[in-house]
């Protein structure tokens, strides 16, 4: 990476944690009303810089507010966590998504199973999934030879 995209990436999370703690003033207002767009926004801004933790705490209030995510935020913040290395995380947030009163939608699926290619117990259950809800789609397999036998 080179001196501008590294001064780049530092600036966009230095403005997405800016816009984090004015939305946390935001929310002490009376004339507040929650809002499932403007935590989308922020968590999915908050997920591409690689700052889970800050992602779940909005993710939780979100839930606290009875606002659901999107598919959008689902597979961001599924992502978020298979590039910060947490598949169990991801798992977690996959579970919900399961759950939630939306019909889940199909690239969270393949961004996981893609994600979870080094953990075939769980990817299989995922796998399992997308193929009942999604019985006309495809789910690729790799060769064993790449990862051994899903």
């Amino acid at each position: 990476m080179d001196m501008v995209a590294v001064l780049t990436e530092l600036e966009r999370q230095h403005e997405t944690v800016l816009a984090v703690k004015i939305f946390e003033v935001i929310k002490k207002q009376d004339w507040h009303t929650p809002d499932v767009f403007l935590y989308k926004d922020l968590i999915i801004a908050l997920a591409r810089c690689k700052k889970m933790d800050e992602a779940m705490k909005l993710w939780e209030s979100m839930r606290k507010e009875d606002l659901f995510p999107d598919s959008q935020t689902y597979t961001e913040v599924i992502r978020g966590f298979l590039n910060d290395g947490s598949p169990a995380d991801a798992m977690n947030i996959y579970e919900d998504m399961i759950k939630s009163p939306d019909p889940p939608e199909e690239l969270p699926f393949r961004i996981l199973l893609k994600g979870l290619l080094p953990h075939p117990l769980l990817r299989n259950k995922v796998k399992k999934d997308f193929e009942e809800l999604f019985p006309e789609k495809h789910a690729y397999d790799p060769p064993e030879e790449i990862f051994g036998r899903l």
